[in-house]
């Protein structure tokens, strides 16, 4: 599980693909560059040509326009949500694990964190987009349910009553998470988001589920977060 102090500018400057030479991941990388920029959502594909130094033409010649490079950015993001989200190889899923996904969470969301700001116009501009998170998110759904399975069985979780509100409790965890961002950029004028807001937005996913946790295991897996904010 990678370490909270991996999230630096560094390695988000250094994008998708370090070290590649290959030019679509170039342009993949560049693209998430400006995109991640505030004012982002007003990138456009000359944006990224010029940014790259490199002609329109050259572009085009590996995605058509915008939607296609977001299209291609996708796939990075629901790797890195449902890695976060599967189920431990071992027997027992224990506090120091659960805090960390939230972090690799986390880390997700800062590295792709125009997509989390602008998520409601980019799959109203892109049918395949949409079609594409929403099966995204049925997995997500179905992974982060069997992570609160596994604590209700190993005894670190109460179950909670009646039984169909554990689906709630998914899908609040799970809104809390993408909306953060959005409602960020909503209070700010000029919004630029830093490292401590998305810390925030890992606290407040995991307060969802924190009242349902056993006392102290719900104090460990916040201290692997907290610890993160000053890291």
């Amino acid at each position: 599980m990678p370490r909270a102090n991996t999230l630096t500018a560094r390695r988000v400057s250094r994008g998708i693909a370090a070290g590649a030479t290959d030019t679509a991941e170039r342009i993949l990388e560049g693209a998430l560059e400006l995109l991640n920029r505030p004012g982002g959502s007003a990138v456009t594909t000359n944006h990224i040509a010029a940014h790259l130094g490199m002609s329109p033409g050259n572009l085009y010649y590996h995605f058509r326009n915008r939607e296609e490079i977001v299209r291609a950015i996708f796939p990075r993001i629901e790797a890195e949500g449902l890695a976060a989200t599967a189920l431990p190889a071992g027997s027992v899923l224990d506090a120091g694990d659960f805090g960390r996904r939230h972090l690799v969470g986390l880390r997700t969301l800062w590295r792709f964190r125009f997509f989390f700001r602008d998520l409601n116009q980019l799959l109203a501009r892109d049918p395949t987009l949409a079609q594409s998170f929403r099966a995204y998110e049925k997995r997500l759904h179905a992974q982060y349910r069997g992570l609160f399975e596994r604590l209700i069985a190993d005894g670190t979780m109460r179950s909670p009553e009646p039984a169909a509100d554990l689906d709630r409790l998914v899908v609040t965890s799970i809104v809390v998470w993408t909306s953060w961002i959005t409602h960020l950029s909503a209070l700010r004028p000029r919004p630029d988001i830093t490292r401590a807001d998305v810390v925030e937005g890992a606290l407040l996913s995991f307060l969802v589920v924190a009242p349902f946790l056993d006392t102290a295991f719900a104090t460990s897996a916040r201290a692997v977060i907290e610890r993160h904010r000053t890291s």
